[in-house]
């Protein structure tokens, strides 16, 4: 079997969505440059060497999105019960 075969068959990459408990926190999640936050967190082809900018603003709103996360674990953030955390 070919490489592209191979490539073809495996499953597509999960689709991150915003969690339920995240929306109150979706305005405060800045440089996104225009694009959607979930555009930018379920692009995985823009790298470093082929678009610079767009990578840039595809890790800044990583760092949030993981900053929010890891605040919610420890319940650091009003309303969000650590227990019961849904992920997406």
């Amino acid at each position: 079997m070919s490489r592209k075969m191979a490539l073809r068959d495996e499953p597509a990459e999960k689709v991150w969505k915003m969690p339920r408990w995240m929306e109150p926190y979706r305005c405060l999640i800045g440089n996104t440059g225009g694009n959607t936050i979930e555009d930018l967190m379920n692009d995985h082809e823009t790298n470093g060497l082929n678009n610079s900018v767009l990578s840039a603003l595809i890790i800044s709103v990583d760092s949030q999105i993981t900053l929010l996360h890891r605040m919610a674990r420890k319940g650091m953030l009003p309303g969000v019960d650590p227990e019961t955390l849904e992920e997406s």
